[in-house]
């Protein structure tokens, strides 16, 4: 079932349907302390059911958007709209949400069925309906055995489940999740990962997650919103905000990018030092400009003599350095004006290439993102 605020096109590309209402809007959010902006004249509208990320570096303003969004962190301006009611003035309790933090804020004292109960009894839900509604809460988390054990009985992905089921016990119209899975290890932030999200789609919860985790952003969300500085940089699916940066911070941030400075030549093409290379978009000729290239994008093959396809890019170079990941290899390779990795994945045996090869380099100009410096 898939979140009711997305469909998917033949590629797996997200896509927002039309005619799903806004559950979440942010007018002009900010957040000062004294001279100091935090969040900056923030506008964000989130549909129905929809699953977002609020993704930035440490200090960009995201974990504090959420926390006024909760009620945690008074408004310096704007305002805060839930369920088509202004909240912005309102206590966290009177804004219909569940909210799971990132060290889980657990009682200690109390059993997991008491933990999970505890936003019940302070609505005054009878006892027979919190017995109920805690038992359906702890079968959707799969821990229904777990009830009467403590917190500290748990492994750290037992007790984000713990903290998922006490956010979602009381059926709020929003979840918020404030880095939920940055305590946990590798393999188990990527089990949660799914599991957060079968949960989301399940119940078709209005969602907004914090994370400075790309991966969790692009493979959990339906859109991931770009912030820095306390600005919204770009708002949209995980395939736009990968494939069609707006702003270098982005490029930069989410994935992984090759780096050369150069001017902006006639349209589509970019002088990067001795080099021509083609770009799909440029801006006004005679630009200084930064060129972006994922590594995992660029192929890589020995020199050859033939001519090169005039269609794309084909640069020739020498490796100088080759790294082992496991899962690819990394070849930094000197093109002339500057050294740029390549990405190839790993195969049983040996590696292709090794330090002092002389090898070509092709990527399409689509693959040039092209950003006007200082703009």
């Amino acid at each position: 079932m898939v979140a009711a605020s997305t469909s998917f096109s033949e590629e797996g590309v997200p896509r927002i349907q039309s005619g799903i209402p806004d559950h979440l809007v942010l007018e002009r959010l900010e957040k000062r302390y004294g001279d100091s902006v935090v969040v900056a004249a923030l506008d964000l509208a989130v549909k129905q059911g929809e699953f977002i990320a609020l993704l930035g570096p440490s200090g960009c303003g995201k974990t504090t958007t959420l926390r006024m969004t909760a009620g945690l962190v008074p408004a310096s301006g704007g305002r805060i709209v839930i369920g088509g009611d202004d909240v912005t003035r309102l206590p966290p309790y009177r804004r219909d949400i569940g909210l799971v933090f990132q060290n889980y804020a657990l009682f200690p004292h109390m059993t997991v069925a008491q933990n999970v109960a505890f936003g019940l009894e302070m609505r005054s839900v009878p006892k027979a309906e919190i017995a109920k509604r805690v038992a359906e809460a702890l079968a959707l988390v799969r821990l229904e055995p777990y009830g009467a054990r403590r917190p500290r009985e748990l492994s750290g992905g037992q007790q984000q489940r713990v903290a998922l089921a006490r956010a979602l016990v009381i059926r709020p119209s929003l979840l918020l999740l404030d880095e939920p899975l940055s305590n946990l290890d590798a393999k188990l932030r990527e089990e949660m990962r799914t599991e957060i999200r079968d949960i989301q789609r399940r119940l078709g919860i209005t969602t907004v997650f914090v994370t400075h985790d790309q991966v969790e952003a692009l493979s959990m969300c339906d859109r991931v919103a770009v912030m820095e500085g306390g600005r919204l940089i770009q708002f949209g699916t995980p395939f736009e905000i990968y494939e069609r940066p707006r702003h270098p911070f982005i490029a930069d941030f989410v994935g992984r990018t090759n780096k050369l400075s150069g001017t902006a030549g006639e349209a589509g093409f970019v002088a990067a030092g001795p080099l021509t290379l083609r770009a799909a978009e440029t801006p006004p000729k005679g630009s200084a400009v930064t060129v972006m290239i994922r590594p995992h994008r660029i192929e890589i093959r020995p020199k050859r003599a033939v001519a090169a396809d005039p269609r794309r890019n084909v640069v020739t170079g020498r490796i100088v350095r080759t790294t082992y990941v496991g899962d690819l290899f990394a070849y930094d390779v000197d093109i002339g004006p500057s050294t740029v990795q390549v990405e190839k994945p790993t195969t049983a045996g040996p590696q292709a290439f090794n330090q002092g090869d002389e090898v070509e380099l092709e990527w399409a100009p689509t693959d040039t993102l092209v950003f006007r410096d200082g703009a």
